[in-house]
């Protein structure tokens, strides 16, 4: 049973992940990504740094290992960093797309650093699950715009793809040695100061109160911080190269959720692609 314990913490994931995220569309556009990071790593910082003091193990530690711990935080930190300068220039259904799909990054460096195994079921199963986040999330749009900053969009998602996919690796390096509330611990420092240099470099320190509704931005951070501790217990009782395809689905709760809402109707590639999902379930079983 405590083989599986990975699941259970992979499905909070992406419903913590997959919400949050409908409440991100709705007030996003209303602050920057400087003051939306600001805030955002005062939230971790608070539930993170919490719930380390609530749940840590004492322990010694080689510096190697605290070394692996700041460089996956600083890697993380800095995904989220260029994402939202890409999201400066060019669209989000692009750039998200392309951000969002460091999954098979991550199952690469798994498998190659971490020793992790993967039978030919499981290795199906990822395919599919990739496959089919990409066919759901992806939208193409029109128009050509300035192609000099959507190049730019691009490389700057792309940048994210490998720093979130290595980020991955790596904290599941350190978790296995120090643990997965140690590394909590850890990410509750680096990232916020990280987000706060980044603030005060691109607004020289100029704090602008958001448009949004408040409460609905905060219940955003919220879910998404709560997200970042269910994934990091998911990496730390399971394989990655498992958990990180299947945590990656949250963006279709998100886009179903928010079609629901709007009362949208899903178009045929979302169905084949939820077709697609409900395939790899068993196969991650073999």
């Amino acid at each position: 049973m405590m083989e599986l314990l990975w699941l259970p913490f992979s499905i909070a994931t992406i419903i913590l992940y997959g919400l949050g995220q409908v409440f991100v569309k709705e007030t996003r556009t209303q602050i920057s990504s400087a003051n939306y990071l600001l805030l955002f790593s005062v939230n971790i910082f608070a539930m993170w740094a919490a719930y380390w003091l609530l749940f840590h193990e004492k322990g010694a530690y080689d510096g190697w290992i605290w070394v692996q711990a700041i460089a996956a935080a600083a890697l993380s930190g800095a995904a989220y960093i260029t994402y939202y300068e890409a999201l400066k220039h060019g669209k989000v259904s692009i750039l998200g797309t392309i951000a969002g799909a460091y999954a098979p990054w991550t199952v690469f460096l798994a498998l190659i650093f971490l020793g992790e195994d993967m039978s030919i079921g499981e290795g199906a199963g990822v395919v599919l699950v990739v496959s089919a986040m990409l066919i759901f999330t992806y939208a193409p749009t029109k128009g050509n715009g300035n192609k000099k900053l959507e190049l730019l969009g691009i490389l700057l998602a792309v940048a994210s793809l490998f720093f979130w996919g290595t980020s991955a690796m790596v904290a599941k390096g350190a978790i296995n040695e120090m643990g997965d509330t140690n590394f909590i611990g850890v990410y509750a420092v680096v990232c916020p100061v990280m987000w706060t240099i980044y603030w005060l470099v691109t607004t020289k320190g100029k704090f602008e109160m958001p448009k949004a509704n408040l409460k609905i931005l905060e219940i955003s951070m919220l879910f998404l911080a709560a997200g970042g501790i269910t994934l990091y217990l998911a990496f730390a009782h399971g394989n990655v190269s498992i958990v990180s395809p299947i945590t990656n689905l949250y963006p279709i709760l998100t886009i179903a959720v928010a079609k629901f809402r709007l009362k949208e109707q899903l178009n045929i590639k979302q169905y084949a692609a939820l077709a697609m999902l409900l395939a790899a379930v068993p196969l991650f079983s073999l």
